[in-house]
């Protein structure tokens, strides 16, 4: 359930639209008040007239200099401090003033003036309503300015005594009713396609949202997948992949494809020794080196299991991985011994190294096998050291 300082901001939000909308106008409709005001004095001027119609334009040039103004600092953003509300009120105040000032010219035309003077301020008074409409987008500034204008004829009729103004008053009348209702209806309607067009934007952003949402998760659940929770290396799913991937790339384009395996010595009777919590801090300690030993994106450390790691290397011959397996095993035996997780035993690894170039009736696993033979022959000659697996000896295994 949606908090009233909330719906509350909604509101405010939805209402700087409507004034945006009218306030996007507001330059345009004062330079046709102002056309209209000049038609009505020019058409109506006389020496008789002249004193109250020049005050009348006076008054009338200043507030629509007013209200320029007030447009112009709505829209360059002049005046942060007055909040949208306020804004509103501006409006709506400007409309009123704008509308009394038209009545009172329309009145004393119509109960005053010939019949052909106040046929010509109705045509414009009639005009000005038609041209207001636009302000529909917030309505009490369109039903502020519309009212007096409307209105006031109807008084002004009533005021004359000319043949059927009675009539001509009702009918005033009933204008205003029709046109205070029809507006009404009107804007409802505009306001219903905002707030339908603005729901259906929060929609489309909320969509686009839980889109991006989606992926980032479907992006980390892959990642999961393919990540080993406990040193974050790739597992096992990652380095069967790549494996598989880096044989086809050298069987089309040639090269050789290395991989180093390694495995932590006598990892079994630290894990029973310490414990399993301490165990997994060593995994890691190990890994986190492990992790720094590729020499480029198309590398991967990979962690297939318990003790063991694995480091592939694209395009390495036994050349090349040998300094690398050889530094990889000192940094390991001494920083692990410097370091209060591996309780002042350190720990040091073994290493098998094998390369071999892709060929017919040889796969991947030809290669890993190869490479944890390399490894059991280091165990077997005293840990902590590497041992190579010769490539013609892949080869003649994989023959037989």
């Amino acid at each position: 359930m949606r908090t009233e300082p909330i719906v509350q901001a909604e509101r405010d939000a939805f209402l700087r639209t409507q004034i945006d909308a009218v306030y996007g106008l507001n330059l345009p409709l004062i330079v046709m008040d102002a056309l209209g005001c000049v038609l009505i004095a020019s058409f109506c001027w006389s020496a008789a007239t002249a004193p109250a119609l020049g005050l009348w334009l006076s008054i009338n040039a200043v507030a629509m200099m007013v209200r320029a103004a007030i447009a112009f600092a709505y829209r360059t953003g002049r005046l942060p401090a007055i909040g949208t509300r306020g804004w509103a009120a501006a409006l709506v105040a400007g409309a009123a003033f704008d509308g009394m000032m038209w009545g009172a010219a329309i009145v004393w035309v119509v109960a005053t003036g010939s019949d052909n003077q106040v046929m010509v301020v109705m045509c414009v008074a009639l005009s000005a309503l038609t041209l207001s409409i636009a302000n529909i987008a917030y309505w009490p500034v369109y039903a502020a300015f519309a009212a007096p204008v409307s209105l006031s004829a109807a008084f002004g009729f009533a005021l004359s005594d000319r043949y059927g103004s009675v009539l001509l008053s009702i009918g005033a009348v009933a204008m205003t009713a029709a046109l205070l209702m029809i507006s009404h209806r009107l804007a409802r309607s505009v306001l219903r396609a905002q707030r339908l067009a603005v729901d259906n934007q929060h929609l489309i952003d909320s969509l686009a949202q839980r889109s991006r949402d989606l992926e980032e998760a479907c992006r980390i659940l892959e990642e999961v997948s393919r990540t080993d929770p406990l040193t974050g290396l790739a597992n096992r799913r990652s380095g069967d992949a790549c494996l598989a991937r880096e044989w086809a790339r050298a069987q089309r384009y040639g090269g050789a494809l290395g991989v180093i395996a390694i495995d932590v010595d006598r990892f079994k009777r630290y894990n029973d020794t310490h414990g399993h919590a301490e165990g997994d801090r060593c995994l890691q300690a190990v890994a986190r080196i492990i992790a720094e030993a590729p020499r480029g994106p198309a590398d991967l450390a990979v962690r297939p299991g318990g003790e063991e790691f694995m480091l592939i290397f694209p395009g390495a011959a036994l050349e090349d991985l040998r300094p690398i397996a050889e530094r990889l095993r000192r940094r390991i035996e001494r920083d692990t011994a410097a370091s209060a997780l591996m309780l002042r035993e350190g720990v040091t690894v073994s290493l098998g190294l094998a390369s071999v170039e892709s060929a017919p009736g040889l796969s991947p696993d030809d290669l890993v096998r190869a490479a944890d033979a390399a490894l059991y022959s280091a165990k077997m000659s005293g840990r902590n050291r590497l041992a190579c697996a010769p490539a013609g000896e892949i080869t003649a295994a994989a023959a037989a």
